[in-house]
């Protein structure tokens, strides 16, 4: 689960961005889902800022935040911003598995700030056996790729590069829920390799509800509704799915009309939040020529600003936080 290494989010543009998407995906699934009564598990840090936002555009009371560094329960508790914030202390293997969770829908964003390992799995796979229809589940993980020094710094005594690759992809992910034929081309690039970490993520659910489905009349389902890659420093991916038993449900989820986001994905496509490195003052030109700008305003742009870089502000300035420093306003 999250490690004991605590980074405030809420000033990590790329991060900043996802949240906000993530919650404007969550608002238009409470149309046909109302949220009052949904629980929200996460890891909520010291600074707890999607428990924040959660409550207040979603409605939701019932929030659990576990918390793996026990050893500063004072500092946590002194820092919960919200008295309907439950913590809970210890790893989130040993936590999860005992939530109660088929008493009320459940929202659960498992914020992996590391490698997807097998223990990330395990989490995954034991949400997946007991979630409820209309559940929604968010993984966000490290999916930056090894680069070939690395792997032959990690694995000295084996001399061909495609078993050392294999070998770090059986001890980081387990052999459960590998791709049965693992392509192994491509992996040291970022897109590649998310899109395995992604496949690695659909066999485990797929798996743990194959189980859980033999003998159900009603058997759960689920449908992806993220696919994001980003970076704020390192490469991170966040996938979401929602969970259905019924066609009823089905087609509530797809009646929301997730997908007249343009930022929806629902295969291994993925969406790249993209912040392009521009100065406040091209950020105020750029907001008064959106969203819409006149052949005129654009040509104007794009001799101070990359086209390309026009293209990425259009796409998350809806999302993007305006930072001030006081001196200088």
């Amino acid at each position: 689960m999250n490690s004991s290494r605590k980074i405030n989010y809420s000033t990590r543009i790329a991060k900043n961005i996802e949240r906000k998407m993530l919650r404007d995906i969550l608002i238009r699934f409470s149309s046909n889902f109302p949220m009052s009564d949904y629980t929200y598990v996460g890891f909520g840090s010291k600074f707890f800022t999607d428990f924040l936002m959660f409550h207040k555009y979603l409605h939701i009371n019932k929030l659990i935040s576990i918390e793996g560094d026990e050893g500063n329960r004072k500092k946590y508790d002194f820092n919960k911003p919200l008295n309907c914030i439950e913590m809970m202390y210890g790893m989130s293997s040993d936590i999860l598995p005992n939530l109660q969770l088929n008493k009320n829908k459940s929202i659960i964003w498992l914020d992996f700030d590391g490698l997807l390992e097998e223990s990330c799995l395990a989490d995954i796979a034991s949400l997946a056996e007991r979630l409820e229809t209309g559940s929604v589940l968010f993984i966000s993980y490290n999916s930056r790729p090894l680069k070939s020094l690395e792997l032959r710094n990690k694995y000295p005594n084996i001399t061909s590069e495609k078993e050392q690759l294999e070998r770090y992809l059986r001890d980081v992910h387990g052999e459960n829920y590998l791709p049965h034929k693992l392509e192994l081309r491509g992996l040291k690039k970022w897109d590649d390799y998310s899109r395995l970490l992604r496949e690695i993520i659909i066999n485990c659910l797929t798996k743990r509800l194959e189980i859980k489905n033999r003998g159900a009349s009603e058997k759960i389902q689920f449908k992806q509704i993220v696919n994001f890659n980003y970076q704020d420093g390192c490469e991170m991916s966040t996938l979401g799915f929602t969970f259905f038993n019924n066609e009823k449900d089905l087609a509530k989820i797809e009646d929301t009309r997730l997908d007249a986001f343009d930022f929806y994905c629902d295969d291994k496509e993925y969406y790249q939040i993209e912040v392009p490195s521009l100065t406040m003052k091209e950020i105020k030109a750029l907001l008064e020529i959106m969203p819409k700008a006149s052949k005129g305003a654009m040509r104007k742009m794009e001799s101070i600003i990359p086209p390309s870089e026009i293209i990425q502000f259009s796409k998350i300035y809806k999302y993007l936080p305006l930072f001030t420093d006081s001196e200088i306003s």
